[in-house]
C-alpha cells in the first residue's frame, strides 16, 4: 500500500492527543509541555486531552487550563471506558491529518516531536523508541524480552514496539480502526503491527525517556503483569492469522 502523502506547507498543523486517567499530579506539567513545544510553534495545531473518567481532580485542572489555552480541547469521560476504548475514541477526535500521540505520564519530552517531523511526509507512522529506558529493572527486562519475542514471532524489525510516543496519520488510523483488533491491554504493539502488515510505512526514531517526576506509576502493577502477558501470548496465533490475511489482501 502506498504511503499517504500530505498536502502541506513547510510545517503542517498537528493534533496532539494525550490520553489521561487520574493524573492530577502531572497533567498540568504535561499539557504545558506539549502546548508550548508543539502547538504554539505550529499554526492551526490543537491539543486534545481525552480524559477517561478521572476522579482525582484531573478534570478540574483541565477545565481551568482550558480558559486560557485557546487551542486546548478537553474531552471529558463521564465514566471510565478503559484504556483500549478510550484510546480508540481519542485517535478519531483530531481535525488535523498529523496526530502526535502520547500518554500523560510525563516520561516523554514533547520536543522530541521535532526529531520525528522530518519523516512524516515519507512515512505513515513515526514510532519512538526509548534509547535509555528510565523504569524499574523488572520492567526493562520484561520489555526487552517482549520486544525480542515479537520480533522473532512476527518477523518484524521494531525495537520498542509498545512505546507510547508516536506520530500517526488520521487517514491511516481511519483504515486501521475498521479492522478487528484483538488486544484488550497492550494495544500499542498491535497497532504498530497492523500498520506494518496492512502495508503502511513506519519509521523508528529514538526518543528521551525519563522517570515519572510526580505521583505513582500508572503502568500495570507487577502482580497483574503475568496475567496480561499470558493473555497477550494467547492472542499471538490469532494476530498472526490476521496479519497473514492482511498481507494477502495487499
Amino acid at each position: 500500500m502506498p504511503t499517504m502523502k500530505l498536502k502541506r506547507s513547510d510545517t503542517a498543523p498537528v493534533s496532539v492527543v494525550i490520553l489521561a486517567h487520574n493524573e492530577v499530579e502531572v497533567i498540568e506539567t504535561v499539557v504545558n509541555d506539549f502546548y508550548r513545544e508543539v502547538v504554539l510553534k505550529n499554526p492551526s495545531s490543537e491539543l486534545i486531552v481525552a480524559e477517561d473518567g478521572s476522579t482525582d481532580g484531573t478534570k478540574e485542572i483541565l477545565a481551568e487550563m482550558q480558559k486560557s489555552m485557546t487551542q486546548l480541547r478537553w474531552v471529558e469521560g463521564k465514566e471510565r471506558r478503559g484504556y483500549v476504548e478510550a484510546f480508540k475514541k481519542a485517535l478519531l477526535l483530531p481535525v488535523n491529518e498529523i496526530i502526535l500521540y502520547c500518554d500523560a505520564s510525563g516520561k516523554h519530552s514533547a520536543s522530541d516531536f521535532w526529531k520525528m517531523e522530518p519523516f512524516i511526509d515519507s512515512h505513515d507512522m513515526v514510532l519512538g523508541y526509548k534509547e535509555s529506558r528510565a523504569d524499574p529493572l523488572y520492567r526493562i527486562i520484561i520489555g526487552k524480552v517482549f520486544n525480542l519475542f515479537v520480533r522473532v514471532y512476527f518477523k518484524v524489525p521494531f525495537i520498542d514496539i509498545d512505546c507510547p510516543f508516536r506520530v500517526y496519520k488520521k487517514s491511516v488510523i481511519e483504515i486501521i480502526a475498521k479492522q478487528n483488533w484483538r488486544e484488550t491491554a497492550l494495544i500499542n504493539f498491535e497497532l504498530v503491527l497492523r500498520h506494518h502488515f496492512t502495508g503502511f510505512k513506519i519509521k523508528q526514531v529514538p526518543v528521551l525517556h525519563q522517570r515519572r517526576r510526580f505521583g505513582p506509576s500508572r503502568g500495570l502493577p507487577l502482580k497483574k503483569i503475568p496475567r496480561v502477558i499470558h493473555n497477550v501470548l494467547k492472542n499471538f496465533p490469532k494476530l498472526r492469522k490476521d496479519f497473514n490475511n492482511l498481507k494477502q489482501q495487499n
